[in-house]
Parts: C-alpha cells; sequence; structure tokens
C-alpha cells in the first residue's frame, strides 16, 4: 500500500535549518497493524504528517499504490486524504456545538459526492463504538471517552483503507484508553491498515509491527507473531 524511500524532512525558521526525518525507509502492506515508538522530538508526528499527505518531504519517494505521492498538487492531495485516510489525534476536534451524529458526518461534506446513505452510515458507526444511545449529544456532554469514539466514527466515515492515529490515547483515562485499543485492535481484524504514533508500550502491544524511533532515524524493528 505504501512505501517511503529515504523521506527527508528539514524545518526552517528563522534561517536556521533543523533536520526531523534522516532518511527513512517505510512500507505498509495492505491490513497491517503497525506502532511508531519513540520519545518526544523523536520525529514520530512529522512522519505522521507525511503520511496523512497533511506536510511534504523536504526529500524522498512516497508512494501510495504505486501512485506518487510527491508529484500531486494540493488538490489532488486533499482527494487522496478524503478518500483513502482516517486521522484520529489525541485532541478530538470535534465541532462544539454539533451532535456526535453532525460530526461523523463532516468529513462527507468533502467527498467528491456527498452519499445518499450518509446519515444511515454515521448512526452505523456510532452504534459501532458503543454510542448508539449518544447520537444527539454535543461533545461537552459526553466523557473523554466517547469523544474519542466519535473520533474514530468520523475517521471511518469515508470507508479508508488506512488509519493514521497520533496519541489516541493520551487524554483517556486507563479504562477510556483500553476500550479505545479494542476498538483499534477490531478495525485491524476488520482488514483496515492502521498505524498508530505512540510512546506508550501497552499501545505498542496492539500491534503487530513496531518501530522504533531516535533522532529521526528507525533504531530498530519488532515483529510479532
Amino acid at each position: 500500500m505504501i512505501r517511503l524511500k529515504r523521506i527527508e524532512k528539514t524545518f526552517r525558521n528563522g534561517g536556521v535549518d533543523t533536520p526531523v526525518l534522516k532518511g527513512i525507509d517505510f512500507s505498509l502492506d495492505e491490513g497491517e497493524f503497525v506502532a511508531l515508538m519513540g520519545t518526544s522530538g523523536t520525529g514520530k508526528s512529522t512522519l505522521m504528517n507525511i503520511l496523512g499527505c497533511l506536510d511534504r518531504a523536504t526529500a524522498g519517494q512516497y508512494e501510495f499504490d504505486g501512485r506518487d505521492v510527491v508529484a500531486l498538487d494540493d488538490v489532488e492531495l486533499s482527494r487522496l486524504r478524503n478518500e483513502k485516510i482516517g486521522f484520529v489525534f489525541q485532541q478530538f476536534h470535534l465541532l462544539p456545538r454539533s451532535s456526535a451524529l453532525t460530526n461523523v458526518m463532516l468529513p462527507l461534506v468533502y467527498a467528491s459526492q456527498y452519499p445518499a446513505d450518509a446519515r444511515e452510515r454515521a448512526e452505523q458507526l456510532l452504534a459501532m463504538v458503543g454510542l448508539k444511545d449518544r447520537m444527539g449529544y454535543l461533545p461537552g456532554q459526553l466523557s473523554g471517552g466517547q469523544q474519542q469514539r466519535v473520533a474514530i466514527a468520523r475517521a471511518l466515515i469515508n470507508r479508508p483503507r488506512l488509519i493514521l492515529a497520533d496519541e489516541p490515547t493520551g487524554n483517556l483515562d486507563r479504562q477510556s484508553a483500553l476500550d479505545i485499543l479494542d476498538l483499534f485492535s477490531d478495525l485491524h481484524r476488520q482488514g483496515h491498515a492502521v498505524v498508530i504514533v505512540t510512546h506508550d508500550q501497552e499501545v505498542a502491544a496492539r500491534a503487530r509491527r513496531v518501530l522504533h524511533m531516535v533522532d529521526g532515524r528507525f533504531e530498530r524493528e519488532e515483529v510479532r507473531p
């Protein structure tokens, strides 16, 4: 599905260059569950942003389904993000004055064609994440774990093949975090490719493959049965 080769990312601020990614090689096959681990500042989130087409690499090659992502313009990148990638972040990024149902349906506004079954699709996803009886609630009426469930349902609304999650349990209590991890495991079993950025060993333990980042490079890899 994804192939990265010699990916570099350098940020420039006030004429000073700060290299963050230093020649990353990475591949992700259909339906894989991968964790990117490392302490703060090792480049995990930067790599996630490049994988999700939210940022561009300074150098290197990126292919998604054999397509050269580097050559895509902003409109084509937006279409790729919307149609094939679902995002889950540490901050839930829900619209505070919109219901859970409306929040889940929001990405469909940017689809090339608004689906006729939009509401039904959102209702099914909220039921799947255990919020069948909370569809009309505003985010402020939901717990942190419930808000993250809404965010996961929103990430799935366009039926993406790839789920990218950046510290998705970082703002949750332990039980809510375990529930969310169970959801990601279920998504993996359903055939979604999942990449999770984390510094938590318990989160990484759910993945089949764990890549440890140090100073903008992969230091080692663990593969689990």
